[in-house]
């Protein structure tokens, strides 16, 4: 039975990183992937900020990055706020594999087309069975997704709140605004959620909603008619959807040798459902936890844990996002309306990321409606 420090289970964004900060500090460790390669297999569209890639020490060469976009998000009433930041439409899968060549360059050993079947926790180690056999580990991180085997092993049985999302990817579009990603609130048009269009270039854009309580095709479909000038005639060469996790961490992703992170553990921006960052994140302290404890030979719940603290600022990012998509979600259209009146882009990046909320908290304390629906909910 070969041995390893660590073993990750999944190769998206959670996992790469993870296996890459495990496989720095010198911890011999393997990640496995059931998919036949590491690449963009869960629909996403693909838009992300630039401080992303920073943060996973990647390169924006043009075989990364696609397209270069602001932001623009719509009321119902189709006013809207134009948000000037500009942030990068990525290859999602050319992303993920050159993290995973990094994580190579570091030693890591990368299998795909290996599923994850069970594990059994031991004193000291982790017993992992895998569609090709068996491996002993000290730690193991499940980066596996929402519906994470890991999770299941050690009795996780607790998910994040999921919102249904379907994306398609669309040619021979008539893309207005080919250097703006655009965001579409409204209970007529995606009721829970939002509904999506980003833009590759002006003929090819990811076309995408998200909703709760409702048929996602159906409003996905009633969107692309609604702007038939821009996709009447564009045709449909990718369609997936995914539960995408908006319901915060889960209370104790951390056991004895196991770390749960990304869709597993909820590592998403709840108002966003933005998940690459954070859990590129979350994947690289989760790694550098597990390669430092492995080595040691510590690697109980409380060793482990550490990585609450190299996580935290995510974390406190999260719970806020989080409270700030418990009140809008309840928000009628005419009142989402007023809202995007009152915003400025910078409040809008504050509230939907898990900044400064505080702050945007007291901008709306002299409000009549918001004063009580929204800065008390935000403040408490």
């Amino acid at each position: 039975m070969e041995k390893y420090d660590v073993i990750v289970v999944g190769a998206g964004p959670a996992g790469v990183a993870a296996a890459k900060a495990s496989g720095k500090t010198g911890a011999k460790t393997l990640l496995i992937e059931k998919a036949p390669a590491i690449m963009a297999n869960k629909p996403c569209g693909q838009a992300t900020s630039q401080e992303t890639l920073k943060t996973a020490e990647v390169k924006p060469e043009p075989d990364i990055v696609l397209n270069k976009a602001y932001a623009i998000v719509y009321a119902p009433n189709m006013n809207y706020v134009k948000i000037d930041r500009i942030g990068f439409l990525i290859d999602k899968s050319r992303f993920l594999q050159e993290i995973a060549a990094q994580a190579a360059e570091y030693g890591v050993e990368i299998h795909v087309r290996e599923e994850f079947i069970d594990m059994k926790i031991a004193d000291r180690s982790v017993v992992v069975k895998t569609s090709r056999g068996e491996y002993e580990a000290g730690v193991v991180i499940g980066a596996d997704g929402y519906n994470s085997r890991v999770a299941k092993c050690v009795g996780v049985i607790e998910k994040s709140e999921p919102i249904p999302t379907i994306q398609y990817i669309m040619v021979n579009c008539r893309i207005k605004y080919p250097d703006a990603v655009r965001f579409f609130l409204g209970n007529n048009v995606a009721p829970g959620g939002y509904a999506w269009i980003f833009p590759k270039n002006e003929k090819i854009a990811e076309v995408g909603i998200g909703v709760r309580v409702a048929s996602a095709k159906e409003y996905l479909d009633a969107f692309v008619k609604r702007f038939s000038d821009e996709l009447g005639k564009a045709q449909i060469i990718d369609y997936r959807g995914a539960p995408v996790p908006i319901g915060g961490m889960i209370k104790d992703p951390v056991r004895d040798r196991v770390i749960l992170i990304g869709d597993a553990a909820g590592t998403v921006i709840p108002l966003t459902g933005a998940g690459i960052h954070s859990s590129i994140a979350a994947g690289l302290a989760a790694g550098k936890v597990a390669g430092e404890a492995s080595q040691e030979g510590e690697t109980s719940r409380e060793r482990l844990g550490e990585f609450y603290e190299l996580y935290k600022p995510w974390i406190e990012r999260i719970d806020k996002s989080l409270k700030v998509l418990r009140v809008v979600e309840k928000l009628s259209d005419s009142e989402l309306n007023m809202l995007a009146e009152i915003l400025s882009d910078q409040d809008i990046l504050d509230l939907a990321n898990g900044l400064d909320i505080v702050r945007v908290a007291k901008k709306l304390a002299s409000h009549p409606i918001f004063a009580i629906k929204l800065v008390k909910a935000i403040l408490t």
